[in-house]
């Protein structure tokens, strides 16, 4: 019994990098000659910036106990936001600082509400996700804001070898890492999430602490906002639609559960590479990608079941 016990929590901590693993025997099995290319490897990096940053940012959330299901909108509004401000000539560094500030702000703004109203996150960040998608389309005036050229084009260049978005989606991860593990506001975030009474009573400021994580998202929306506008060089009302969902598949398939509390940045940056291959190998394999998003709504359940088998035994 003790064996078991020892096996399963193994596996919970690390499903992840099992899944991982998984995976990538299966592309080895199914299209090595496509997938295991110098090309497709370098592909994978620069395709898990966006997804990755948004996966970290809603690591935070998570940890709290919420979650946030704006996380496309919002990137959907801030790729507007940053291409109509280049586009009216406005300079490359208040472009990026006024991105982020509205991405802060968003977030900071949603936690403040998650926190004042009592209302379960999941209702928030519904009618968030349906007004800041409403605001993106009456911003552009319903079309597509062209014109950018190549303005943020260093965001996707290589550095070292690698693009300069990947190393963001990196420093993110690092600062993440260290926020949550060495600092007060971390271990508050692991608190609140883990058992929000007992938090209570220990003092914590319960709404500071879910403001921040929830701010902590936003920026990290902003970011990858970012990194969307410099890839794709002009702004779309309907960009990031379903990105949440990669998201939230993310930071579950990297072992932090989904009631908070426990779970970590390392395994939601697995996850992440996990959910970047398994796009990457559907493309390859011509699934169509309503066939995928049936799949990723199938690995979310699976990785909750295997982080809940301990609790109904």
């Amino acid at each position: 019994m003790a064996s078991r016990d020892t096996w399963l929590q193994t596996l919970q901590r690390y499903q992840g990098l099992v899944g991982l693993a998984l995976l990538l025997g299966v592309a080895l099995i199914l299209d090595p000659q496509h997938f295991y290319t110098p090309g497709n490897l370098a592909n994978v990096l620069n395709q898990l910036a966006v997804p990755g940053i948004l996966a970290v940012g809603m690591s935070f959330v998570i940890l709290t106990g919420g979650i946030d299901l704006s996380v496309g909108s919002l990137l959907g509004l801030l790729n507007c936001v940053c291409a109509t401000w280049l586009v009216d000539g406005r300079g490359v560094g208040p472009t990026i600082l006024f991105t982020v500030a509205v991405g802060l702000g968003t977030g900071a703004l949603l936690g403040w509400l998650v926190h004042a109203t009592r209302l379960q996150p999941f209702v928030v960040t519904l009618a968030a996700m349906v007004s800041l998608r409403g605001v993106a389309y009456v911003y552009t005036d319903n079309g597509t804001v062209s014109g950018l050229g190549k303005k943020l084009e260093f965001l996707i260049q290589p550095f070292f070898g690698i693009p300069v978005s990947a190393w963001i989606m990196l420093g993110v991860t690092v600062v993440a890492v260290v926020l949550l593990s060495k600092t007060v506001f971390g271990r508050s975030v692991y608190a609140v999430g883990g058992n929000e009474e007992a938090a209570r009573y220990a003092g914590l400021p319960l709404g500071r602490v879910r403001i921040g994580a929830y701010a902590m998202n936003g920026l990290c929306i902003a970011l990858a906002a970012l990194v969307f506008t410099a890839r794709n060089t002009n702004g779309d009302p309907s960009a990031g639609t379903g990105y949440e969902l990669d998201a939230i598949t993310a930071v579950v398939v990297g072992g932090t559960s989904l009631l908070g509390g426990s779970g970590g940045v390392l395994g939601t940056f697995v996850g992440a590479m996990f959910i970047v291959c398994l796009n990457v190998l559907l493309i390859l394999k011509g699934v169509n990608t309503y066939v995928g998003m049936g799949w990723k709504g199938i690995i979310v359940l699976v990785a909750v079941y295997l982080q809940n088998l301990e609790k109904k035994r």
